[in-house]
């Protein structure tokens, strides 16, 4: 359905707070999506970012930050505290009777502050796996991760209700560890911009790597919580059987030197303009997803929508998004995914009937449809709207 064609007066204005949006993270990404799609169809939404670079637009408050630091865990990630009375003056302005908030900062902070003075309904949308970055970034042992856990269920408790990405979060906050209500959790979902397509007629040039010869893509941070120190070891074993077989990287992170040592043959791409993305998607034979850690995985979308199958570990968002065998495979270890991108390459019959199921599975994800979805979820239109 689409948005525009829904005759229903919206019951309230929302104000959608995060502390990221013009930076080269998945959360950004998501919500300049987000916020086209409130442009588009002029929806009762007003997001609220805090910067100093970014302009203000429709439906895009910009405030200007009192401080801005990075903390030595996440470097490439700026913190940026907001004014918190201009917070609270945008606030009174717009008239908003229901917050969303999609970051764990002081955006969020400011957004538990305005529930407890306003006492208006508030929504968290959970984009990051924290547990796994603690684990794999901090290292912190069970006795750690279990302080932390404690910690994030008191602040996502603080917020009345939660939106997930995938079914394994759903199941983890409704379960005994968490103990959330399941009516305040609500799975919700993205989708893939336009431009990626298979259709896409763009073109990236100069592609540094031979076309005709077979091409195995990760894209992405690269971060040791993504998996990309498992490149290695599945580049290896691939190569045993197909040693024309090319690796290319396309991304910037913490690890990129690592891994550089690590597999020096490898085509390091450095960071891709993401309207240049669709024309490496096409490009390559298969995505590899080394990593345990996406809640939803737009990559995985994106490349599906391009034609691009993927190989992925069995959790999380992957595991919601590909069909095992099908427009993809789901493994559990390094090994099985090799394995897995090896039988894909000796069987050319099954590579193009996976192309075609990848962007028939991708066109299931639609922006009106999941905006339609959190409209009614946020009590912005009334449920028995149709989607």
């Amino acid at each position: 359905m689409d948005i525009v064609q829904n005759d229903l007066k919206p019951a309230g204005r929302l104000l959608w707070m995060t502390d990221t949006f013009g930076d080269h993270n998945g959360v950004s990404t998501v919500l300049k999506a987000i916020h086209d799609e409130i442009k588009t169809h002029n929806l009762p939404i007003d997001l609220m970012i805090c910067s100093n670079t970014i302009r203000p637009d429709d439906h895009l408050i910009v405030l200007k930050p009192v401080s801005e630091f990075t903390i030595p865990m996440y470097r490439q990630q700026q913190v940026r505290i907001p004014n918190f009375l201009a917070v609270l003056r945008n606030f009174r302005r717009g008239k908003y009777d229901r917050i969303i908030c999609s970051t764990e900062g002081p955006m969020g902070l400011a957004a538990l502050w305005l529930k407890q003075a306003f006492s208006v309904k508030t929504f968290f949308y959970l984009h990051t796996d924290w547990l796994i970055f603690a684990k794999e970034v901090l290292s912190l042992e069970q006795a750690g991760l279990n302080r932390l856990q404690r910690v994030l269920r008191v602040y996502y408790k603080r917020f009345g209700n939660i939106f997930v990405l995938n079914t394994d979060q759903q199941q983890w906050l409704t379960g005994k560890s968490m103990g959330f209500d399941p009516s305040r959790v609500f799975l919700t979902a993205h989708w893939a911009d336009r431009i990626f397509s298979d259709r896409s007629d763009r073109r990236l040039t100069p592609l540094p790597f031979r076309t005709e010869a077979p091409v195995v893509l990760y894209t992405g941070r690269i971060s040791k919580e993504k998996g990309v120190l498992e490149l290695p070891e599945i580049f290896r074993l691939i190569r045993t059987v197909f040693p024309e077989m090319q690796l290319v990287i396309a991304g910037t992170g913490p690890a990129e030197e690592e891994l550089k040592k690590a597999i020096p043959e490898a085509f390091y791409l450095g960071w891709i303009e993401r309207e240049n993305l669709p024309s490496l998607f096409k490009a390559s034979d298969i995505l590899l997803l080394p990593s345990r850690f996406d809640t939803f995985s737009c990559v995985v979308l994106e490349a599906l929508s391009c034609g691009l199958p993927v190989i992925a570990y069995n959790t999380k968002g992957p595991k919601d998004i590909l069909d095992d065998r099908v427009n993809g495979y789901l493994v559990e270890t390094a090994e099985e995914m090799a394995g897995k991108a090896v039988e894909f390459f000796l069987n050319p019959a099954m590579q193009i009937e996976m192309k075609g199921a990848a962007t028939h599975r991708a066109e299931e994800y639609l922006a009106d449809r999941i905006m339609n979805r959190l409209l009614q979820d946020t009590g912005l239109i009334a449920q028995s709207c149709p989607v």
